[in-house]
Formats: C-alpha cells, structure tokens, sequence
C-alpha cells in the first residue's frame, strides 16, 4: 500500500517539522476562516452591527483553528486505526493511508461523533475559560432553550453537528488533498523546495509571533486600550466625521424618496407591510421554540460602543 506524501514513514526532522508547520498553518487558516464567519453572523444576524467577536484585537479565533486540527487529525486517527473490514468514507480513493475508493458507510458515524463531541467540548471549554478566567463572554447562549451556563446549547450543538458533516463529507478529502499538496512543495528535496521552506517557515514565524503578542496584550489591557482610544482626539474627530456622513446619507435619502411618485411608494409600502407580516409570523414561531424571551434576540448589549466583548464586574 502506497503511503501520501503528508503520512509517509520517515524519520527526519525535516519532515517531522513539516508535518508540524503544515499543520501550524491549518490551524491559522482555522483561526482566519472562523474570524471572517463570526464578524458576518454577528453584523447580520445576533448583534446586528459590525463588532469584533474575539478576545484578541488581530483578525483570528484560536477556537476555529483547533476545530479544523481536530477534525483533521481525529479522522487521519481513526481511518488509520479501524480495520479494513470496517471501510469509512473515501471517494478519491487516496485518503491519508488508505487506499480503498469508498462511498458513505454506517461506520462513518464513529468518526462524525467523535468530531461532534470534540466540537462541543472545545466551545465549552473555550467559553468557560474566559468566562471564569478572564470575565469576558465572547458568546452568550443564556436566552437559548437548554443552554449550560450560557456557553453551549442544542440549537448551536445543531450547527456544529452540520459544520461537522460537510467536512466530513465535503471537505474532508480536499483538505488533505490541499495540504498533503502544500507539504510536497513546501518540504521535499531540491533547491527550489530549500527556498520556499525559508520563506514559508519565515513568514509563518512572523505571523505567529503577532498573534502571540496579540494574545498577550490582550491579556493585560483589554480594556484599557478602549479607554485610551475613547480619550483620544482621533477617535473623537473620526466619530464626528461619522455621524455628518450618516446625516448627510439621510438627507440624500430624503431628496431621492421626494422624486418617487406617491402612488409607487403607496404601493410599495402596502407590499412592504404584508410581506413584515408574514415573515413576522413565522419569525415568532420559531423564536418561541428557540428563545426564552423571544423579545430579546439581539446580544448587541454584550458589546461596547468600540465592538468589542464587554467585561464581565
């Protein structure tokens, strides 16, 4: 049986250090990818204004990061571990070890629950250190039905266990593929491969080293960078300028709906309120199965004026 680049037997440091480096690189992709999907669900859907969702001030959520390492690494372990008789989900047919094309088995559900349960203990873990170690709640599930201190409940435990299936099934053989392809380049032999080495573990360096000074500092001043930033002539200039661009938006608003004859607009609005309508309606519903106080859906409350989480007395 003919074994992938990224799991390959060797013995080298080289390529003990290349499976670490690429794997130092996934979880940062993980912590980008994750950034960038909380920044959106927050402005459009739970805090409805752009905020910054993580504990540090840089443009990454450590916890995305392991979960793509764990689902990663936890079905190289147990494609690896389970026997041949018990064949998992393998439709290029060169995944990690193995080397039988299989389509959807019943044993795949060991995997999915193993990533599943990893998924949830990661976010309770996460959520209960900074919430008990740190007073900052970066998530607030309280107003969920069945939450467990506000940091997990069923109605998210739904959302990983999907998140955890297309990986699974959609991403899982691309994402070797991508990386058993990045570790080829990056550390096989030739001078060429030398030189991109460099380079990669170069700025992979960098990168890591702003991360890590970005985790520390905010560590010791949380809030007290947003102190020093509301005092600053800066920021009260920028605030300014905002709000007469927002005032200036509104007028032109105004003079734009003024040149709309009125029985468009009548006919807009009368549409306009039966569609509120019926979305209210089916809105409600579910809020009523989701939420304890379906009144209060919104978690803008747990962010300060700067976006950012606010921290708990």
């Amino acid at each position: 049986m003919k074994v992938d680049y990224l799991y390959a037997e060797a013995d080298s440091v080289k390529a003990a250090s290349g499976y670490i480096l690429t794997i130092l690189l996934m979880f940062l992709i993980g912590c980008m990818i994750g950034y960038c999907m909380e920044v959106l669900y927050r402005r459009f859907y739970s805090a409805k204004k752009w905020v910054n969702p993580g504990f540090m001030r840089g443009p990454w959520l450590p916890l995305y990061g392991f979960g793509l390492v764990s689902m990663f690494l936890i079905s190289a372990i147990i494609i690896n571990a389970l026997p041949e008789s018990m064949p998992l989900y393998n439709p290029l047919g060169h995944l990690f070890t193995n080397t039988n094309q299989c389509g959807p088995t019943v044993y795949d559900l060991i995997p999915i629950a193993i990533i599943f349960a990893c998924l949830i203990l990661l976010e309770f873990l996460a959520g209960l250190i900074f919430v008990k170690g740190f007073k900052v709640r970066l998530w607030d599930y309280s107003n969920l039905r069945g939450n467990i201190l506000g940091i997990i409940c069923p109605q998210f435990s739904i959302i990983w266990l999907i998140v955890d299936l297309i990986y699974y099934y959609g991403l899982n053989p691309y994402v070797y593929n991508m990386f058993s392809s990045l570790y080829k380049f990056m550390f096989e032999g030739g001078s060429q491969g030398t030189i991109v080495n460099v380079f990669f573990i170069f700025a992979l360096g960098i990168v890591y080293g702003i991360l890590i000074i970005d985790f520390i500092t905010s560590l010791n001043v949380f809030n007290k960078i947003v102190k020093l930033a509301k005092n600053s002539n800066t920021l009260k200039h920028y605030e300014k300028f905002r709000e007469e661009q927002k005032a200036d938006l509104l007028m032109a608003k105004a003079k734009l709906a003024a040149l709309i004859p009125e029985d468009i607009k009548q006919k807009h609005a009368e549409n306009k309120a039966k569609a509120k309508e019926r979305n209210s309606k089916i809105k409600n519903f579910f809020n009523k199965l989701m939420y304890i106080d379906p009144n209060k859906i919104s978690d803008s409350d747990n962010y300060d004026a700067d976006g950012r989480p606010k921290k708990e007395e």
